[in-house]
């Protein structure tokens, strides 16, 4: 796809500026966004798919135009891409295209990668993880009054949302070994006169 593609959507005037994208349909005075923005009640909604894959609408010079949003196409180098073209639409790692995936991919900043990829990519992620923490004996005293949550198999640091904090039994997500996350309190204690201070 070239970078400079510019065709013009004749289907949509030039002076509606209400669109939204879900995917690749742009609906233009959607019911849902007229709630928000809309000003007249009276513009019918007109729902629309570029022509090929990797198009977008936009509005250029008061005119709506199909235009490149492939972040590969473009060369703009941006991260998980809206929109992407045929050619690009391929797993990063082995160039399947996403039509002849059997199973759900995994998403990535570069695109995605397909299932058998990405299973390689973990199985070479846990043999690493394992044999690093084989270089030491197990003690499981190097697992208490952690300032991180660390997998007691593979001693992967396992992030974790305050709100998420509460003892529970957990699956690590790099060796699939399983473990209890026991939350440890430590309690500290201020104190500040009240009134005067009373002195000998």
């Amino acid at each position: 796809m070239d970078k400079n593609t510019k065709i013009l959507i004749t289907e949509i005037p030039g002076e509606w500026t209400q669109r939204q994208r879900n995917g690749s349909l742009n609906v233009w005075n959607g019911a849902d966004h007229h709630r928000f923005h809309r000003t007249t009640t009276d513009l019918p909604e007109v729902r629309l798919r570029p022509p090929e894959n990797g198009l977008y609408a936009e509005r250029i010079d008061g005119a709506w135009y199909w235009v490149s949003g492939c972040a590969k196409c473009n060369g703009t180098g941006e991260k998980y891409s809206y929109s992407v073209c045929d050619k690009h639409n391929v797993c990063r790692l082995c160039g399947t295209h996403r039509s002849k995936l059997t199973e759900t991919p995994w998403g990535h900043p570069d695109g995605f990668t397909c299932k058998p990829c990405q299973d390689a990519e973990d199985a070479v992620t846990k043999a690493a993880a394992l044999a690093k923490v084989a270089e030491t004996d197990y003690d499981e005293w190097d697992y208490r009054n952690l300032d991180e949550c660390k997998c007691p198999h593979c001693a992967t640091v396992i992030h974790i949302e305050a709100e998420d904090y509460g003892d529970k039994n957990m699956e690590c997500d790099t060796c699939k070994g399983l473990f209890e996350l026991t939350t440890e309190y430590s309690v500290s204690f201020t104190t500040k006169v009240i009134g005067e201070r009373i002195t000998a």
